[in-house]
């Protein structure tokens, strides 16, 4: 009974080690296992248009305009992720 809690704990540890990240980064931060993906890139996207606002290298109109977009291909990559998992 051990040896299959320890073989399914390795297989659910190696699974874990997506995009490049080692058992040990997972180790090192933990909070990096549950992770979405697509709102990690989402975040990093909206931030980006938030420092080029900031820094005045584009104009509200066109903040509001790429923020609206960006917002709506999330929504769009929720519904279908959401749909898979339904299914």
């Amino acid at each position: 009974m051990r040896l299959i809690t320890f073989i399914l704990a390795l297989m659910v540890l190696s699974g874990c080690t997506y995009e490049g990240s080692t058992i040990k980064d997972y180790l090192e931060d933990p909070r990096s296992i549950i992770r979405d993906p697509h709102f990690t890139q989402y975040k990093e996207e909206r931030d980006k248009l938030e420092r080029q606002y900031l820094k005045k290298e584009i104009t509200y109109a066109e903040y509001v305009e790429q923020m609206d977009a960006l917002d709506e291909t999330y929504s769009k990559e929720v519904q279908e992720r959401n749909a898979i998992l339904s299914d």
